[in-house]
């Protein structure tokens, strides 16, 4: 049981896209599933932003020759739309909570706002994400 709960938690790091369907898998119970998970994400994007002056400076430089990829485009329309409580809620969906605070750090000038919009997201995603899940595995 400890194992798998490890095993959540670091996948919810990596990401909750990742974390609850394994979780389903490993047959946790949903709501160990979606704490852990929501402890994972939140545990790599507040390491993210404890680190993220250097990772900021380093990601501005290579970035700027590649500011055209798929997933910074993403983050800047959804920014540009919707500003920082937008971006922390639905770029956490769409790509993953821990890129969603780096891109989203080269972009927002407030990174404690984009933090706590971040871990919002990730706790409302991973609530419904699991709920979906369940009724998934119910219906089945």
């Amino acid at each position: 049981m400890i194992a798998n709960l490890t095993v959540i938690l670091v996948l919810g790091v990596l990401g909750i896209w990742k974390s609850i369907p394994v979780g389903f898998i490993l047959n946790m119970h949903p709501a160990l599933v979606c704490t852990m998970t929501i402890l994972g994400a939140s545990l790599g994007v507040c390491t993210i932003f404890f680190v993220g002056n250097k990772v900021k400076q380093r990601l501005a430089s290579l970035i700027q020759g590649k500011s055209n990829s798929k997933k910074q485009r993403k983050i800047n329309k959804i920014f540009t739309r919707y500003g920082v409580p937008g971006l922390g809620m639905l770029a956490t969906l769409v790509v993953g909570p821990a890129l969603t605070m780096i891109l989203g750090m080269t972009v927002v000038k407030n990174g404690k706002a984009l933090l706590i919009w971040t871990n919002i997201g990730i706790v409302v995603w991973s609530i419904l994400l699991t709920l979906i899940g369940q009724v998934g595995v119910n219906f089945i």
